[in-house]
């Protein structure tokens, strides 16, 4: 259905979330609303089909972001490692440090592989064919978000819980977000078993 925002008996409250700031997360309230026969948006009851049918694009699009993200962690943890002086030498130069960036960068790699492998099988109608696939990739994609995040927030200590235009900045945006990332269109849980499903387990 296809409801307008000023109809009679449709209320709006704006909802304050933990991350995505600029998202429009809203409450609505429906109260005796009557709505025209001719604001039904395609066949009747198959609403849900078209939710259903968009999962695969809106799980892909997070996966991809998710990923994206967690590049950023990694470049801004090298960024301030090479600068950052410890002991009279930089950060970069310990051992643990070009470590816990190694497995930032091995994790991203294959989430990035993993994405562009389903990428290159998406341009067909079959939404079963790949919706496992994308499942899958959307928690590896978000518990990426969730290492990288964490690891390069470890590495700039102070600085990554501080938000702003700053070389931190980015990191505590991104640790903001991991919640959603991991939530939306589908939870870890859900986008699992979807997997296991469509693998027939």
């Amino acid at each position: 259905l296809m409801i307008h925002r000023d109809t009679p008996g449709v209320q709006t409250t704006r909802l304050k979330t933990q991350g995505w700031n600029v998202s429009t997360t809203t409450l609505i309230a429906f109260n005796d609303v009557r709505v025209p026969v001719e604001n039904l948006l395609g066949p009747e009851n198959q609403g849900f089909l078209a939710i259903m049918l968009n999962f695969n694009n809106e799980r892909m699009s997070m996966a991809v972001g998710a990923c994206r993200m967690s590049r950023c962690c990694l470049e801004d943890a090298i960024r301030y490692a090479r600068k950052r002086k410890v002991f009279g030498k930089p950060l970069i130069q310990q051992q643990v440090i070009r470590h816990k960036m190694m497995d930032m960068a091995r994790v991203v790699m294959a989430t990035h592989g993993l994405i562009a492998s389903i990428a290159e099988d998406m341009d067909g109608d079959d939404y079963n064919r790949i919706a496992g696939r994308v499942a899958l990739a959307k928690v590896q994609a978000t518990r990426t978000l969730e290492f990288c995040s964490r690891e390069a927030s470890q590495i700039l200590g102070g600085r990554s819980y501080l938000r702003g235009n700053h070389i931190g900045g980015r990191i505590e945006r991104c640790w903001r977000e991991v919640r959603v990332f991991a939530i939306g269109g589908g939870s870890e849980e859900i986008m699992l078993e979807l997997g296991s499903r469509m693998a027939k387990l």
